[in-house]
């Protein structure tokens, strides 16, 4: 492999000089002084070194055009249909893999935020290029997905809630992140807290905060989140729900949401949602409803 590895470089050095219409520089090479039985070496073994590396650099560039092609996700409607309004969309892959500020391509691409309000039911929904069933992906090492950041207060310089998946976490730098301080093991009950402490261990830190380090757990999952893939848009989506009277005083929803890298981070604001009109319906049939009631009594007095 040394000598390999030298004609490598003396051979990429005689292509440079090639395209510029020098000479070769076969003696002046400092390793033909280090080596005097190179040239021999490279008579026996110039051809099938330069057909294995030439078919080797053919693949290697065809598979970094196709990892670094621009590439996008559309959302997934067989999940957010029409009874979901779109709070941001962020979904862009650029050059060289880049999802701003880090790179990675599709594979770490935050994509969509969603919500709906039905009555006194919450529902906000993520689509993102990165794992969200299993919240882990594996790419040259492990990253983990980080907890959905939450503000109600109509100001997203502090999140003071936080969703928690209930998958294992991590932080950049490997650190358990879990809002159990006595027992840390990476993983929470699914649900809403309310965080007093959040983790910022990420590459990235333009793209904090991460996930929840500390908090109090306001209302359980109970069975209320979802999570699935779309094979053919190489995209996943999880979604959860929660009663918003836990929270107080709804002012405005802000979100978000990225991963233990930070490679890509999504920020979406919306005002407060107005519930369904289907719940102002059945509101207005029951005034309707008791005033027929109210004419029937009358009739019969």
């Amino acid at each position: 492999m040394p000598h390999e590895q030298a004609l490598a470089q003396i051979l990429l050095e005689q292509l440079q000089r090639h395209k510029k219409g020098e000479a070769p520089k076969r003696a002046a090479h400092p390793y033909a002084e280090q080596d005097k039985g190179e040239h021999k070496i490279m008579q026996r073994i110039r051809l099938p070194f330069l057909k294995k590396y030439a078919i080797q650099s053919v693949v290697a560039l065809a598979i970094t055009a196709a990892c670094c092609q621009a590439a996008s996700a559309d959302p997934i409607t067989s999940v957010f249909g029409s009874s979901w309004t779109q709070i941001t969309a962020e979904d862009n892959v650029g050059a060289n893999g880049y999802v701003n500020p880090g790179w990675g391509g599709q594979d770490f691409d935050a994509e969509y935020l969603y919500y709906k309000l039905a009555g006194n039911t919450l529902s906000i929904g993520l689509q993102s290029g990165f794992d969200l069933v299993d919240g882990h992906v594996l790419h040259g090492r492990n990253y983990y997905a980080g907890d959905l950041a939450l503000s109600f207060d109509g100001d997203d310089s502090t999140y003071e809630y936080a969703f928690d998946f209930g998958l294992f976490t991590k932080d950049y730098y490997g650190h358990l992140v879990d809002a159990d301080t006595s027992l840390p093991d990476g993983k929470d009950a699914a649900g809403l807290y309310a965080v007093s402490t959040w983790n910022q261990g990420i590459y990235f830190t333009v793209s904090n905060p991460f996930a929840m380090d500390g908090g109090t757990l306001v209302a359980n999952a109970n069975g209320t989140t979802a999570a699935g893939a779309d094979s053919t848009l190489d995209s996943y989506w999880r979604t959860f729900s929660f009663d918003i009277t836990s929270i107080g005083n709804f002012v405005a929803l802000d979100a978000h949401w990225t991963m233990s890298c930070g490679n890509d981070a999504i920020d979406g604001h919306a005002a407060a949602p107005i519930p369904e009109p289907a719940t102002m319906l059945l509101f207005g049939t029951g005034i309707a409803g008791l005033a027929g009631l109210q004419r029937r009594r009358l009739s019969k007095k």
